[in-house]
């Protein structure tokens, strides 16, 4: 029997972080995703899932379609939301895989977890953002920004 974990994935971002922006426009989401489309792989079955502080969530939308967005106001609050739905919605029994879209310390616990899970975690994050309590945490990142580094 196939295992409803096999060949999903899902994207949680903090879109924030990732922009490097704590008020993104539309224009640097897009620019985001694109960068993001480029170095990750993403399959069909794939879900997203975007954190993001109220403020910024009209700039968010409209520049990611087909995206689960919740938000969340304070300091974490996109990544207390994200974490909070992942292990609410045991997405460690769901997917296979899990990126996040983050270079933010708070989600070493999670990644922890589901690694334990045995899920495959990859951070996705920019040279320069990534805490040392995710660095630790894991061994698949991602830097979006590889030409910086080269």
């Amino acid at each position: 029997m196939r295992s409803l974990r096999d060949g999903r994935a899902i994207h949680l971002l903090d879109i924030e972080n990732l922009t490097a922006s704590p008020l993104p426009t539309t224009a640097e989401v897009e620019q985001t995703m694109s960068e993001y489309g480029q170095r990750v792989p993403v399959g069909p079955l794939d879900q997203f899932v975007v954190g993001v502080n109220p403020r910024s969530l009209v700039e968010v939308g409209r520049g990611i379609c087909g995206a689960q967005i919740l938000t969340r106001s304070g300091p974490d609050g996109a990544d207390s939301v994200l974490t909070e739905v992942a292990i609410g919605d045991r997405i460690d029994l769901r997917f296979e895989r899990v990126f996040i879209g983050s270079g933010d310390g708070y989600f070493a616990d999670l990644v922890v977890w589901l690694a334990t899970a045995g899920v495959r975690v990859t951070i996705v994050t920019r040279h320069g953002l990534l805490s040392w309590r995710l660095y630790v945490a894991t061994g698949d990142i991602t830097y979006l920004d590889t030409a910086l580094a080269a």
